[in-house]
């Protein structure tokens, strides 16, 4: 059911963005059959859950090739939507770079290595993850991570792209007609509805 909900928003989300003339829609690439994602993710020895490969089903990644400038955006402010290949190499690269890392014993609380069931559905400074560690599980958390404090607050795939329609709705992501996006920072969630939500729209 989740992995439904998330296609059903995703295509909300896209046409939202079709109809305020965002560049980035004629750029998404197809998306990959079921067999096609599980078949990509083998190869890096992950499961993907119902709800992430449900991301690479609607579409799989953008176009354009960012290999020098990842931090660019795309489908969202926050940085590259890839495909899963690119997403599953970047996670991988992460996990390596991480986690032979010692944990600092003052603070065993803050584990911030990236885990190997990690994906990236967005590519960036602070990538923002799915969590595949429980890929049977109905719905798989997604959450931002950072090098320097781990992974935020979690909310599911389908209400993080309810944040997404959100930010459209009340003017804090616009995008613009030369792909970059104008962040109203003023119009966060964190300033409109309460810092508990500020994380959620990235």
């Amino acid at each position: 059911m989740t992995a439904a909900e998330v296609t059903r928003a995703l295509a909300g989300f896209e046409q939202r963005l079709r109809d305020l003339g965002a560049p980035i829609v004629e750029r998404l690439r197809p998306g990959l059959t079921r067999a096609e994602v599980d078949q990509v993710a083998a190869e890096f020895g992950v499961a993907l859950s119902g709800d992430a490969a449900a991301w690479w089903m609607w579409h799989d990644g953008d176009r354009l090739r960012y290999e020098d400038d990842w931090g660019r955006p795309s489908l969202t402010p926050t940085g590259v939507f890839c495909g899963l290949r690119a997403a599953l190499e970047r996670s991988q690269q992460a996990h390596k770079t991480t986690w032979d890392q010692d944990i600092d014993p003052a603070r065993p609380d803050l584990d911030w290595r990236f885990h190997r069931e990690w994906v990236a559905l967005i590519q960036g400074t602070t990538p923002l993850i799915v969590d595949c560690r429980a890929p049977a599980a109905p719905d798989s958390p997604t959450g931002v991570w950072a090098a320097d404090g781990g992974l935020g607050h979690t909310i599911t795939l389908a209400a993080r792209i309810g944040w997404w329609h959100w930010a459209l709705d009340h003017g804090h992501w616009v995008p613009r007609p030369d792909g970059k996006w104008l962040v109203d920072d003023a119009r966060s969630p964190g300033n409109l509805v309460g810092l508990h939500a500020r994380d959620d729209a990235s």
